[in-house]
Parts: structure tokens; C-alpha cells; sequence
């Protein structure tokens, strides 16, 4: 083997070795924000991650999981995330059956209403994200070894396979809040 087919395949491998599912290392590193929300720190993260408490589709048990926010719109306190490695990953089976209990981002904490969205949707935030934080895409695809994601074409197949959920506070929520500060304002 040559030296050039050498760095390819080097350069192929994923960051840490991860491959299709998460290691130790990499859930070890994707668990470290729980301790900041749990202490009331999660603000000192801002909009980057953001802790998705789910209850257990076969034991009922309260879940957590902490995930990218590929997309976080101030008005509507929407935040996207995505699924780094696809549509069988424990979470994401649990949102399927049984819809988050709350969401942390930064300093806001909620009830939340959430969805799946359509590939063309996906497509657009990966593409939105792309362009967004070219350095922050290019340290996942390192770590997460997805390749060259320069390409249009080349998003679209890792979308394809990753399924992106949606969460923003359940309207209920809203207007139970409004009430509350209504009669606090009173």
C-alpha cells in the first residue's frame, strides 16, 4: 500500500475509531453538559447543546440525552437537532413512542411540542448549518468520519439516513406561563 492510499484511509477513519454507533469515549464527551444542567449551569452553554429529558419506551424511565442544536431561532425558541448516528439510536426510539417530557437550552427550560421533519426540511437546516459553521461541521465530520459534505448531493445522502427532530414550547405551555406571570404582575 502507498503512502498516499495510507493517508486516505486515514483520513476515512473516523476521529476516536466511532463508526456506527456511539463508544464509550464518545458518550462519556456527549454526557459532560448533564452536570452543568443539573447544577443550573446549562446557560454557561448557550444555544449550542441542549439536555432532552424522554421517558423510556420499554421501562417508562425518565431518559436524558444531550444533543447539538443544529438550528435555534430566538423568536420561537425552535432548536433543531439531528441523530449522529441515524434512526436506531435509543432516543430517538423513545421520541417515536413517547413524545420529550422538557427541554434545556442555555437558560430555558420547557415543556416542549415536537416533530420530525421531512428530508427536504432536514436538508435545508443541514445545508442552513453548513454554511453557519463551517468549522463546527468539519470537527463532526472528523470525529463522526461522515466525509467530504461539501457536495449538495453529498448532505442529502447523509440526511437521508439521520432522522432531525424539531422541539419548541408546547403552545399549553405558553399560555400557562402567560398566566402565571399575569397573576405574578397583579
Amino acid at each position: 500500500m502507498t503512502a498516499t492510499a495510507r493517508n486516505r484511509q486515514r483520513s476515512a477513519r473516523p476521529l476516536l475509531g466511532l463508526r456506527r454507533q456511539p463508544g464509550r469515549l464518545a458518550l462519556t464527551a456527549m454526557r459532560l453538559p448533564c452536570p452543568l444542567y443539573h447544577h443550573g449551569l446549562g446557560w454557561l452553554l448557550g444555544h449550542t447543546f441542549l439536555l432532552i429529558t424522554h421517558q423510556g419506551r420499554k421501562t417508562g424511565k425518565r431518559r436524558e440525552t444531550v444533543a447539538m442544536a443544529l438550528t435555534y431561532d430566538r423568536d420561537s425558541k425552535e432548536t433543531v437537532v439531528c441523530s449522529a448516528w441515524g434512526p436506531n439510536t435509543e432516543w430517538i426510539r423513545n421520541l417515536r413512542a413517547h413524545p420529550a417530557l422538557q427541554i434545556q437550552t442555555g437558560r430555558e427550560s420547557y415543556i416542549p411540542q415536537q416533530r420530525f421533519l421531512t428530508q427536504d426540511e432536514a436538508v435545508a437546516v443541514a445545508l442552513e448549518f453548513r454554511h453557519r459553521h463551517p468549522g463546527r461541521l468539519r470537527l463532526l465530520t472528523s470525529i463522526l468520519g461522515w466525509g467530504d459534505l461539501s457536495t449538495e448531493t453529498a448532505v442529502h445522502e447523509l440526511v437521508r439516513n439521520r432522522p432531525f427532530v424539531s422541539f419548541r414550547p408546547a403552545e399549553r405551555a405558553e399560555t400557562l406561563r402567560a398566566c402565571m406571570t399575569k397573576g405574578v404582575e397583579e
